[in-house]
């Protein structure tokens, strides 16, 4: 293919992404699509009621691609190493992110909650802490922002950094404060809007999703952070992307569609890893049912992913057995189950003790 090629200068052309400024009423989700994605989160509320914690799910991912021109020759065991605090710092700031959302619920009754722009970079610098892909503390860039497709396409950002990209997020606040779009439809555009705006040099798109669940959890369509948006996005990046640059054009319903049917998509897995974890438990409970200590100490699976007999102690101190006796230490619990292969040591938490089966299930992403 010749340099003066119409698909080379295709390729080689930069395109602007303008932010997406909806007005307050916007609505972007076709009826149709709203109304099978708010079943399924209804239906997704439902089956998480089984659920002891309902962001037992929201756990460290590794991120699978690496910059290479950003970590150089690090050492593989030392950068495995940071990779993973990488994913475990995520999870806690994802964690943080929707305890803070409750808490102004709580205070604020009433008042749809929103990141202020200082909070939100301070987020940001929590969802990038120690990963060794993106350099620097976190916060809003400094500089302009250009993104590159796979297939050779480039977007420049139209929003410049400095005073004119704090604006923009303050008023990306502002309208997320007051807005009176449906539910879903909100949480769309506080999600594409912030993308548009592309505030960070890097991890916007995961500060967005995270806050998307954030906005659902608030408007109370889902009860906590359950949705893999993370690997929806990963399996469909070309048709996400496609979306957001439509969104930007003013095509608001295509991203609309698609938002929805992310939802719909992640919260029917979520439907069916809850269903699988029940059973798991339910069969490892109904095989230790001689041992009524070691059946309360499995109990606890449904609210953490790992136990301890430090954790298990505090928790289990305000708990019953079936027959109304208050549970024993249950480290001796712990010891029989670990002896009988149920559970095992945790790969990096000293003292801790996980089920594999259920933890595989906790960390199957989106398929």
């Amino acid at each position: 293919m010749s340099a003066g090629s119409p698909a080379v200068a295709a390729a080689a052309a930069v395109l602007r992404v303008v932010p997406v400024v909806p007005p307050l009423d916007a609505e972007a989700i076709p009826a149709g699509v709203r109304r099978e994605a708010l079943a399924a989160l209804a239906d997704l509320t439902e089956a998480a009621a089984y659920l002891g914690d309902p962001d037992l799910f929201h756990r460290p991912r590794f991120r699978t691609m690496v910059h290479r021109h950003r970590i150089g020759s690090a050492d593989p065991v030392r950068l495995t190493e940071r990779i993973a605090t990488a994913a475990e710092d995520r999870a806690a700031a994802g964690l943080l992110a929707v305890h803070s959302v409750r808490a102004e619920l709580r205070e604020r009754p009433g008042r749809r909650p929103c990141f202020t722009p200082d909070s939100l970079a301070e987020l940001h610098g929590l969802l990038t802490a120690a990963d060794p892909n993106i350099p620097g503390r976190g916060g809003f860039r400094r500089s302009a922002a250009t993104v590159t497709w796979a297939d050779g396409r480039r977007f420049a950002i139209d929003v410049p950094p400095g005073k004119a990209l704090r604006g923009h997020v303050e008023r990306w606040f502002r309208w997320g404060t007051r807005t009176t779009s449906p539910p879903l439809d909100a949480a769309a555009f506080s999600m594409v809007r912030l993308v548009t705006i592309h505030p960070f040099p890097d991890a916007n798109g995961r500060t967005a999703r995270l806050l998307a669940q954030c906005d659902l959890v608030a408007a109370g369509l889902l009860p906590g952070l359950l949705l893999d948006l993370e690997g929806w996005v990963h399996g469909h990046r070309y048709e996400h992307d496609e979306a957001v640059v439509a969104a930007s054009e003013g095509r608001w319903t295509e991203w609309g569609a698609l938002f929805a049917r992310a939802v719909t998509e992640t919260a029917r897995h979520r439907i069916a890893a809850i269903a699988t974890h029940r059973r798991l438990l339910d069969a490892t409970i109904a095989r230790v049912g001689g041992d009524p200590a070691a059946a309360a100490v499995l109990t606890h699976f449904r609210a953490g992913p790992a136990v301890s007999a430090a954790w298990l102690r505090e928790r289990m101190s305000h708990d019953e057995m079936p027959d109304g006796r208050m549970p024993d230490d249950p480290e001796p619990a712990l010891a029989r189950l670990l002896d009988a292969g149920i559970l095992t040591a945790h790969p990096r938490l000293p003292g801790a003790l996980i089920h594999p089966e259920l933890l595989a299930v906790l960390d199957a992403p989106f398929e």
